[in-house]
């Protein structure tokens, strides 16, 4: 906890704080790239199995994000405020920001997988 206070009172966002803002809509970004690129791949060797593994890796991923948010929140001392006056302010805002795009991406991720389920990629 003093690490990350130390690390926000100098201006700095620590490397967990980045994490859960960026995990979620990177681990979007891999999931529609990656099942994009292997579905041709799938269909031609019959290994539906691998787009099903690139969603839950890719979901994972983004739950990530969201455990590095909830670790930050933890150790961020109680009482900064959403309202930016201070670094520590600001900071806290960056936490809630990375947890909720965290989960909803994974949401995103998820919706994007059902059709996956239900179709096969050669459809």
């Amino acid at each position: 906890m003093a690490d990350l206070e130390q690390t926000v009172r100098r201006g700095e966002a620590p490397g967990v704080i980045w994490w859960a803002m960026c995990a979620g809509p990177l681990a979007w970004a891999a999931d529609l790239s990656s099942s994009y690129v292997l579905t041709q791949h799938s269909c031609s060797t019959g290994h539906h199995y691998v787009l099903h593994l690139i969603t839950v890796v890719c979901a994972l991923m983004a739950i990530s994000g969201f455990v590095a948010g909830m670790s930050a929140y933890g150790a961020i001392p109680g009482d900064a405020t959403e309202n930016g006056a201070r670094p520590l302010d600001r900071t806290y805002f960056q936490i809630l920001f990375g947890i909720v795009f965290s989960l909803a991406f994974t949401v995103v991720i998820i919706a994007g997988a059902v059709p996956r389920w239900i179709l096969s990629p050669c459809d």
